[in-house]
């Protein structure tokens, strides 16, 4: 039988945790990037956060989750607190959700949403979720899983292979990818599938390689997405905001045209027509993307683009043809040029660094950036699946040598190699992979010194002669 002195002391005991919550959200400072907030529930989750300068909890608001692919909660809050605070959302970037089982991403998104609704006052009408590259596909995954987000902000990457945009889904979305993103065909080529679906969206790109979108990409996907629950009905109509934003995009379609850069201004004009109808006027602006998607330049444009990924496509299949021929320890089959596929592949590669680092963009440049950067970017994310999941050593340092071969300029490849090296007992090459990674400027000693790898070789005189070197940089 329970009692009332039992529902008594329950309500209290509820009423205390509420009150030590609020009292640990009282001392978290606003209108500042806070790196790490430990979930009540769970210390062991954590997340980057920014709390909007005017907070209080009198009224609900709008909060946005970031997943970023290597855990790094403070770069989204970095890339959106300028957008949060001007429209009064509250950003956290997780600190444990990266690429990988989905299941790690599912603890952290719990942990972030159950500890948000313990300290802050949030409207679950309008949740948003936000990611890159892998953390991208994760974000999505969330959005069609819980059925409780109002928009998904996705970077540098699409839909999860098992999954397709579809009627079910009632988001909106908006994608972001920078021109030399390896994956800016996979977030070009999602419009259609999402138009047939009947998902409101909008893919924006920048100039930019496969990174975090800029803070003014950011807050346009912000914007565009207040716009967007303003048609809904989940924002009071403001005109002085709608006209704003009208001019603000007008302004700037208006000035790419005059710039002769045609195809991105029709892309804005598409934009404003689909954006604002219903919120005002856009018969000229319809006019205006018939009379631009009609034209020499931007038929030309599209051509242009379709012809960029379909080189990046015949590049990508050839080297990873090449690449599993020297894998496969595959005898030399001599072209014309007297070459053998190890050898093509390095003349393959060298031609593209070569392009990748031309001073002006170009179709050529574009696709060497892609190209390489897709390959690097695949090539290192085997070669550490195979080093910490399967614990198959040899096979990931054939993928980190293959990604020192690809980009030999950066740093972390050989940082995983020193690893993988370390791990299969290979002292000499696991510190001389390790003081290369440090002359090329790795500058995380505390990941070294953290990484239980490398025990064997701390009483090494060379290992703390590179451990030192990186210490005085």
């Amino acid at each position: 039988m329970i009692t009332s002195s039992f529902v008594r002391l329950i309500v209290m005991i509820v009423l205390l945790a509420h009150s030590a919550a609020h009292a640990q959200t009282a001392s978290i400072p606003r209108g500042q990037i806070v790196e790490r907030v430990e979930a009540l529930n769970d210390s062991s989750q954590s997340y980057a956060l920014y709390l909007p300068s005017n907070y209080t909890p009198d009224r609900k608001w709008l909060v946005l989750y970031a997943f970023d692919p290597g855990a790094r909660g403070r770069v989204p809050v970095e890339r959106f607190k300028e957008a949060a605070e001007k429209y009064g959302w509250i950003v956290l970037g997780s600190n444990n959700s990266r690429n990988g089982p989905m299941g790690v991403v599912v603890q952290s998104w719990n942990a972030m949403q159950t500890d948000t609704h313990q300290r802050f006052a949030i409207d679950d009408e309008r949740v948003y979720v936000t990611g890159f590259s892998g953390g991208a596909r994760a974000a999505i995954s969330i959005a069609v899983g819980c059925k409780c987000v109002a928009g998904v902000m996705a970077n540098g990457a699409g839909f999860p292979l098992d999954l397709a945009p579809s009627p079910e889904m009632h988001f909106v979305f908006f994608g972001a990818a920078g021109v030399d993103d390896f994956n800016y065909p996979e977030l070009k080529s999602l419009e259609e599938p999402l138009t047939k679906a009947g998902i409101i969206h909008r893919v924006q790109t920048f100039e930019g390689r496969h990174e975090w979108p800029p803070v003014s990409v950011a807050t346009a996907a912000v914007e565009w997405m207040e716009l967007h629950a303003m048609k809904a009905g989940k924002r009071p109509r403001d005109d002085g905001f709608v006209n704003t934003m009208w001019q603000q995009l007008l302004n700037e379609a208006r000035t790419l045209e005059e710039s002769k850069k045609y195809y991105e201004a029709y892309q804005l004009y598409l934009d404003l027509d689909a954006s604002f109808k219903g919120l005002r006027d856009v018969a000229e602006i319809e006019t205006k993307v018939k009379q631009l998607a009609e034209s020499r330049e931007v038929r030309a444009a599209v051509r242009e683009e379709q012809d960029q990924i379909r080189k990046q496509r015949e590049l990508e299949s050839q080297l990873n043809s090449l690449m599993a021929s020297r894998d496969r320890g595959t005898p030399a089959n001599q072209n014309e040029e007297g070459l053998d596929p190890n050898n093509r592949l390095q003349a393959i590669l060298r031609d593209l660094r070569k392009q990748s680092k031309a001073p002006d963009d170009s179709t050529q440049r574009r696709v060497a950036r892609r190209v390489l950067d897709g390959l690097f970017i695949g090539l290192v994310e085997q070669g550490i699946g195979l080093l910490q999941t399967e614990k198959n050593y040899s096979e990931s340092i054939k993928r980190f040598k293959f990604a020192t071969e690809v980009n030999p300029d950066r740093p972390g490849a050989f940082f995983y190699l020193a690893w993988a090296y370390a791990a299969n007992r290979d002292k000499k090459k696991s510190l001389q992979s390790l003081n290369t990674a440090v002359e090329k400027g790795f500058s995380d000693a505390a990941t070294i010194t953290t990484n239980k790898a490398f025990d064997s070789l701390r009483t090494d005189p060379e290992y703390q002669q590179i451990m030192a070197k990186l210490r005085k940089q």
